[in-house]
């Protein structure tokens, strides 16, 4: 196996000046980054409080609108009811107006048994 051969001393001085100038490099590259990461950030934050100020101008007006639409739906609730009431209310006066007229034939069948004429204005044949 052959053996690598180690570089001397004055090899290795002779790389120094290049080691150097690429550390300054990446220096100089580093804290560029670092200037632009800094700007970058600061940006962001700019932008930030400006989102967050319009969010802020915003949301009175946000709020009436879902007030609005929440009492919009409460109103169309409580038509929904009125005419849930309505309807039951006409079933039941419907059913009263049908007892009362079976009442009124009933009393009119005692009063004057044979033909009569029933409380929708037919005539009835009693047998």
């Amino acid at each position: 196996m052959a053996r690598q051969r180690q570089p001397n001393r004055q090899q290795l001085d002779s790389l120094i000046p290049a080691i150097k100038t690429e550390e300054k490099r990446l220096e100089d590259l580093l804290a560029d980054t670092r200037a632009r990461v800094r700007e970058m950030v600061s940006n962001a934050e700019h932008q930030a409080a400006a989102r967050i100020e319009e969010a802020r101008e915003a949301l009175p007006a946000f709020l009436k609108k879902q007030r609005e639409s929440r009492m919009a739906a409460m109103e169309a609730k409580a038509a929904q009811l009125a005419t849930e009431e309505e309807r039951r209310a006409l079933e039941v006066e419907e059913r009263a107006r049908a007892s009362l007229d079976a009442a009124a034939d009933y009393i009119v069948s005692l009063v004057w048994p044979g033909d009569r004429t029933d409380a929708s204005g037919a005539k009835e044949a009693r047998l």
